[in-house]
């Protein structure tokens, strides 16, 4: 059965040792040699300009994405809302629900949290649970935005589940990684062939059922953290 891989992000690690002078370093600059003199220094150009006052915030990866949104801003509060001010979203408050969920703090997603988070869908998700795509899945991003054949297409959606199809949430698998997090086992209505998902390619087509929230707040979190 086919599985869609997500591109992975690689997050580099400073070392604190090339900071904080803690660690060795032979190649390093002899700290026992004296400064020259101060006729002998450069001049040092500054910066006139001085900003008073605390230091903004740093914004979570939610809310800069958000921010980039045509149809969102953050307010003051940390809030975004679209510009008419009728839809909003609690980025706070989201991320409260989720600490709560997780029983943690920082709520950045690593594979102990899945753990934790698979526990929690297993005993609050009803199954089974009709759910579709969220949006195209990686393979069929070619034949949706780029120059795929639409013949092409259509014959590889035989085989192929599609974000257009529905499909039935049989049961989680307990197996999964920070790449695609966590993977459900699902049956296509159409044909009954199964396939192995991303839970956070999906959402619940029933939107005004429990399940919907279950799988949009898992999503959300996934894709963010």
């Amino acid at each position: 059965m086919p599985k869609f891989d997500k591109p992975k992000l690689n997050k580099s690690k400073l070392n604190k040792s090339e900071f904080d002078g803690s660690g060795s370093n032979d190649d390093g600059p002899d700290r026992s040699k004296s400064l020259p003199a101060t006729a002998q220094l450069p001049p040092v150009q500054l910066d006139e300009t001085i900003v008073a006052g605390p230091r903004p915030k740093k914004l979570s990866q939610l809310e800069r994405l958000l921010m980039e949104m045509p149809n969102f801003h953050i307010s003051p509060l940390g809030i975004p809302a679209d510009f008419a001010g009728n839809d909003s979203f609690e980025v706070k408050e989201f991320e409260s629900k989720i600490s709560k969920i997780l029983n943690v703090k920082n709520i950045d997603v690593n594979v102990k949290k899945l753990t934790k988070y698979l526990e929690y869908l297993k005993q609050n998700i009803k199954l089974p649970c009709r759910v579709t795509g969220r949006e195209e899945f990686v393979w069929e991003e070619e034949y949706v935005f780029g120059s795929g054949s639409k013949k092409e297409y259509e014959k590889l959606k035989k085989t192929h589940p599609s974000y257009t199809d529905t499909f039935t949430i049989l049961q989680f698998e307990d197996v999964f990684d920070l790449d695609e997090g966590i993977v459900a086992r699902v049956l296509r209505s159409s044909d009954k062939k199964e396939f192995l998902l991303p839970l956070a390619d999906l959402e619940a087509c029933d939107e005004s059922s429990p399940n919907y929230e279950f799988l949009d707040d898992y999503g959300m979190w996934f894709a963010n953290y």
